[in-house]
């Protein structure tokens, strides 16, 4: 019986507790073949080493314990300096190439419980461009035997000098167990691929869609994306300390950026940055389309890339891969984001270039084949399973109303993350409709996305503006409703949600359809109970003569014999009351319907009873005493009050600027 048909002896297989009997046949397996085992040559193994094997396994099981050092590998303890070996990188294409090594020391305890050799690098391009982000995890050898991955280096070093992370301590990475939720046969299907992404048909299933660290904390209701990043670059500055030029740092990840231009290249320098990681723009390849001749699994000193946004427009972050073992394999050396479990598609990379830079050089590279999913994120290492299949969703943008524009139409997968997924849609959607409507004349904008949500349907989501001559950006969409309702539903704290797929149509026209409220009049200042206040409404449109418009607002016979104040605001500031949501139903249902409609006026005025919201229920108008009622003697879960208001939208069909108040009397019921 060859090795290799005996399961729990197959590269790579790292078994589960639930394995435990499978391990009981494989020994079992294992003792009753030992006498038929030979090697290639015809030489019988020594039982040695199939009981090094055997307690290999034993290790697998206990996922908490470190797993054995392969025999391939050498011990730090055996490295000294003087020592000369090679090095695996792509310089150039899909292949790795050597380049030579030389130790100088050993830093003992660099990182905790993890030691740093560090080496001297040679090679024509090495001499030239020294320490290079991208190189990280390029495996080293010595011996013949592996000791570790390029991972560290100087800024503005004038030598060829890089950290090297032990194999045992990334191999301690692989080892650690992972959540149910990351196999490659849990969870719901794939969207089917949006068209220009990708022709392959969508596996059976995808797994689950995880709760990583970057989550974001705070009422989802509330939910802000620039908020989001600073709550992420706050929790990641212990672990990713921005780098000094006499500080020895990772050799860092570089973020390629394809498709971005403008505004978006800045907001994801904002975004990702503070993660430890170098947004740069370069090209951006269709790994979902791979080019004919692409490898197609993975190799030791190969490129790898971390794929956060897929299609027109394309973020890559490019690294190295140090060991394959069977599916898994371990990159970088260092962490890319330093999330701990997470679920994000790789691809086998391209490198073009090394770029020489006086600060740090890095690999210009793209994705040419998407293969697997980044599914451990540590000191170390990161950790991908090539088997499994990281959940992504497509966004399409469709923008109208730009005569001959050569691209309406933007076509994008992007990683299903709490942070990440937000991000790129909103500079997918401003990216979209920069490069489309790159105008430096008045605009008016409306953009409506349909957001479909697995197991809750779909909700339509309006975003709006006009422009005096500036250019829409990716800046107009990072506070978007469409992103912040992605952001609440996302890092809710109730149940994991499934983005299934965006569609945004953008409808644009040249010319501000907008009008300033110059001034507002109630034409009777006295009115009699139940009837309603008339105010006219001075309007200035833009580039345009001065209008007036009478609107009327019913006023409740109950406020006779009071002056009622009405303010008069634009529909998208005013906010429906509305009941804290207590579920992932209650707050798709709340998504759409936050604010008034955007091209209206609204008149508000204050009752004299209260209003409460408890439960997803909102009452606007509470009879006397019934709040005594409502609130518990012995329960702090009590409903939520407000001063009772009525609101009355008017619609204007277009975008009003300015605020005003007006005061109408009623006059007493005479009985």
């Amino acid at each position: 019986m060859p090795l290799r048909d005996i399961p729990c002896f197959r590269p790579g297989s790292f078994l589960s507790a639930r394995a435990v009997p499978l391990a009981t046949r494989c020994a079992t397996a294992v003792a009753g073949a030992a006498r038929a085992l030979v090697d290639r040559e015809g030489r019988l193994i020594p039982l040695s080493l199939l009981a090094g094997a055997a307690c290999s396994v034993a290790v697998g099981l206990g996922a908490a314990h470190a797993i054995s050092a392969p025999p391939d590998t050498l011990p730090i303890a055996e490295v000294k300096p003087g020592m000369k070996g090679y090095g695996l990188t792509v310089f150039s294409g899909t292949t790795p190439e050597k380049f030579d090594v030389e130790v100088i020391s050993t830093l003992r305890n660099f990182r905790p419980n993890q030691d740093l050799v560090l080496i001297k690098t040679q090679h024509p391009r090495l001499e030239v461009a020294r320490t290079v982000a991208g190189m990280s995890g390029s495996p080293i050898y010595l011996n013949g035997k592996m000791i570790g991955a390029y991972a560290y280096g100087w800024l503005f070093g004038a030598e060829a000098i890089a950290g090297v992370t032990p194999i045992k301590s990334m191999l301690d990475e692989l080892a650690r167990p992972l959540p149910r939720g990351i196999a490659p046969k849990v969870g719901g299907p794939l969207p089917a691929p949006v068209s220009g992404i990708g022709g392959a048909p969508p596996r059976a299933a995808a797994p689950a869609r995880l709760r990583g660290g970057r989550g974001f904390v705070g009422p989802v209701d509330a939910y802000d994306l620039a908020g989001h990043a600073s709550q992420i670059a706050a929790r990641v500055a212990p672990a990713i300390a921005p780098p000094q030029s006499t500080s020895l740092a990772r050799a860092s990840t570089p973020v390629m950026l394809g498709g971005l231009g403008g505004t978006s290249l800045r907001i994801a320098s904002d975004l990702l940055g503070p993660m430890g990681l170098e947004p740069m723009q370069a090209g951006g390849g269709s790994s979902a389309n791979p080019e004919p001749g692409a490898p197609t699994r993975y190799v030791d000193g190969g490129a790898i890339g971390v794929e956060l946004v897929r299609g027109d427009i394309s973020a890559m972050g490019i690294g190295t891969v140090t060991r394959v073992s069977g599916d898994k394999l371990v990159a970088f050396g260092h962490p890319m984001m330093n999330g701990g479990v997470t679920n994000l598609p790789t691809a086998i990379a391209r490198v073009h270039w090394i770029l020489a830079s006086q600060n740090r050089s890095f690999k210009i590279g793209e994705a040419v084949r998407a293969v697997g999913s980044l599914v451990n994120d540590r000191q170390a290492a990161i950790v991908v399973d090539s088997a499994a299949k990281a959940p992504v969703f497509p966004m399409r943008v469709q923008i109208d109303g730009v005569e001959g524009a050569p691209h309406p139409t933007w076509n994008v997968e992007v990683a299903h993350d709490q942070f990440l997924a937000p991000s790129f849609v909103s500079m997918a959607l401003g990216n979209a409709v920069e490069a489309t409507t790159a105008e430096r004349r008045d605009m008016t904008w409306r953009a409506v996305s349909q957001l479909k949500i697995g197991r809750y349907g779909t909700i339509s989501l309006v975003d709006f503006g006009a422009g005096n001559g500036t250019p829409l950006s990716a800046d107009d969409f990072v506070r978007s409703r469409l992103v912040r309702s992605m952001g609440a539903l996302l890092n809710n704290p109730w149940e994991d949600v499934a983005i299934e797929r965006v569609d945004t149509r953008v409808k644009v026209t040249f010319d501000r359809e907008v009008v300033l409220l110059r001034g507002a009049k109630v034409l009777e200042p006295e009115i009699d109970a139940g009837a309603p206040a008339r105010i006219r409404l001075d309007l200035q449109p833009h580039q345009g003569p001065m209008e007036s418009r009478v609107i009327e607002v019913p006023i409740p016979r109950e406020l006779a014999g009071s002056e009622v104040d009405i303010d008069l605001s634009p529909g998208y500031e005013v906010e429906r009351p509305m009941a804290t949501p207590n579920n992932v139903a209650e707050l798709v249902a709340m998504l759409p319907h936050q604010n008034h409609d955007a091209e209206s006026v609204v008149a508000t005025f204050k009752l004299r009873e209260n209003g409460a919201a408890y439960r997803g229920k909102v009452a606007s108008r509470l009879p006397p005493g019934a709040m005594d009622t409502l609130r518990p003697s012995s329960d702090s879960d009590a409903p939520e009050t407000f001063g009772a208001q009525v609101q009355v939208p008017i619609s204007l069909k277009r975008f009003l600027v300015g605020k005003d108040t007006v005061s109408v009397t009623v006059r007493p019921i005479l009985r």
